[in-house]
Formats: structure tokens, C-alpha cells, sequence
């Protein structure tokens, strides 16, 4: 699994403008299959005292004396959970699909805003949110430069055109 996700962002990153890039990158199949390969983990991990475990404490005690904070977690039933196998599993799917959301959301916008994306899809892949970060940077980058130099940096567009026996149409760029 890990290994198609790693696959994926490499794809994005390395070959953006290929027509299996795109097809894949625009259709949801890849998030909703991980969707429910993690609901499916999940609730496999569910057990008895997972509720208990993640949030100690009791409300009777929580409304008693004013501000007393109830159900925060402890490291230790942070630590009894996560050496139950599923729900490792669980939280690394979790993580996956933060990352590959990250990396799909910065490789769709870099065909929109004509910036470099690779860096930060790669990053993305590993950080998720630092890479999303990483692509925003490097947006406000291409935008500061164009503003001083008066010219735009950014690549030219290659527009992206869909083509039938009816005619030609073409969707990008959206200028």
C-alpha cells in the first residue's frame, strides 16, 4: 500500500503532464480506496476500552469545582494503543492519506498556477502538510520575483486539449 502511494507522488512529481498522471490525479478512486482500506482497519482496531483508553476521566469529576478538564489523553494509554497492531496500521494509513491528499492538492494547483511542483510533491509525500507549505512558499516566491522583475517567471502553459470526432476542446491553461 505504502508502496503505491510512494508511486503515486513519485508519478505526480516526475511526469505531471503525462495522461496517466493526470487521469489519476483528477479522479477521487485512489482516496476513496484508502478511505475505506482505513475505515475497514479502524474499525478492525476497535476494541471494549478504545474509548476509555483515548479518553480517560470522568464527566462527573469534569463538572465538579469549577474548570476541571476531563478525558486528555495520557502517554501511557496513547502507548497501550498504538502496540495493538490494527491500530498502527490505522494511524499509518491515517498518515498516508494526509500525505496524498497534500501531494494531489499541490500537483492540481501547480497545473493551474505554473509553478514548479516536484519539490514540493515529493515532500508531500513523506510531510504532507510541510510540503503543502513548501508549495505555497514557493507560489508567493514565483509571485514576489514577478513583481520586482515586471516579468513572469513562471513556465509557459501548455495547454491541455481534449480532442473527439465532434472537435477540439481545450482545458487548460485558465487563463
Amino acid at each position: 500500500m505504502c508502496r503505491m502511494l510512494l508511486t503515486w507522488s513519485v508519478q505526480m512529481a516526475v511526469a505531471p503532464s503525462a495522461s496517466i498522471t493526470q487521469r489519476s490525479a483528477r479522479s477521487s478512486s485512489p482516496l476513496v480506496v484508502l478511505a475505506l482500506l482505513y475505515g475497514l482497519v479502524l474499525l478492525a482496531s476497535w476494541s471494549p476500552d478504545t474509548l476509555q483508553l483515548m479518553m480517560p476521566g470522568s464527566l462527573q469529576e469534569g463538572l465538579t469545582g469549577g474548570f476541571n478538564p476531563q478525558f486528555f489523553p495520557t502517554l501511557g494509554s496513547v502507548m497501550a494503543l498504538f502496540s495493538r497492531p490494527f491500530t498502527a496500521a490505522s494511524f499509518l494509513l491515517h498518515a498516508a492519506a494526509i500525505n496524498l491528499i497534500a501531494a494531489r492538492s499541490v500537483y492540481l494547483d501547480g497545473l493551474v498556477s505554473r509553478v514548479p511542483t516536484t519539490h514540493s510533491i515529493l515532500l508531500s509525500a513523506v510531510v504532507g502538510p510541510l510540503g503543502f507549505l513548501c508549495h505555497q512558499l514557493t507560489k508567493a516566491a514565483y509571485a514576489i520575483l514577478a513583481s520586482i522583475s515586471g516579468k513572469d517567471l513562471r513556465p509557459a502553459a501548455k495547454p491541455v486539449a481534449k480532442k473527439s470526432g465532434q472537435g477540439t476542446i481545450i482545458i487548460l491553461p485558465y487563463e
